[in-house]
């Protein structure tokens, strides 16, 4: 087998180059950092970026604008796939306080997902039969339009994953700059969680004859509603 400082020697010897006997010196390298002054600004980039990869999405600041925006994306939609799938609205076992309050309001029953079978392998059967997902968010970035998510084990990332249509439920306060700074948050953890998930609107491939394709690998329908204080 070939070590190491064989590899090396010969790829030396092939670019006619005397064989390495240390490291190279680093080089440090300093790129800007993208960054806005505050959250609306944050808020308001991130949603932007949001449009534009193909999602929708919301501020709101108190439950009736929630109400607003649910019923404008979805009217009357969830009640029926109720009636045909009980299990139909698959949910995070914690949900921020206005969104469990908004689909009481709206008698729009969630199912948790660990509570949905005993059975962990059943659950991803539920999940993908379900018509919506609705989750919340660990953190949000502003540069890319991107929704990042722990996994958990009371949460389940087939939620986000399987149904036609994903729900994101954000802080605002949570919108970092860009990716640096929530990998730098997610160090910071010190055990990192098993699988870290990037939602930058629905899912898209163009990897057939590169005609572009949308809700392949996961949603069709992606939906963030970005909660003010």
């Amino acid at each position: 087998m070939t070590t190491t400082k064989h590899f090396i020697n010969g790829l030396a010897s092939k670019l006619g180059r005397p064989t390495p006997t240390k490291a190279p010196t680093p080089v440090e390298i300093s790129v800007p950092q993208y960054r806005l002054s505050n959250t609306e600004e944050r808020v308001s980039i991130f949603l932007q970026n949001w449009h534009a990869l193909g999602g929708k999405g919301a501020i709101v600041r108190s439950e009736n604008d929630l109400l607003q925006s649910l019923q404008e994306w979805f009217g009357d939609q969830p009640i029926n796939w109720i009636k045909e799938n009980k299990l139909a609205l698959l949910a995070w076992d914690m949900l921020p306080p206005i969104a469990e309050s908004a689909f009481s309001s709206l008698n729009w029953p969630l199912t948790r997902y660990t509570q949905s079978s005993l059975n962990i392998r059943d659950r991803y059967s539920i999940a993908a039969q379900a018509e919506l997902g609705v989750t919340g968010s660990d953190w949000g970035i502003a540069l890319s339009g991107t929704i990042v998510t722990n996994s958990n084990p009371l949460r389940g990332r087939a939620i986000s994953l399987l149904p036609p249509r994903h729900l994101a439920f954000i802080e605002a306060a949570k919108i970092r700059n860009n990716l640096f700074e929530v990998l730098h948050e997610v160090s910071a953890l010190g055990t990192p969680p098993a699988a870290i998930e990037m939602i930058s609107g629905p899912s898209r491939t163009s990897d057939i004859e590169m005609d572009l394709s949308i809700g392949v690998h996961g949603p069709i329908e992606v939906y963030a509603v970005v909660i003010q204080d």
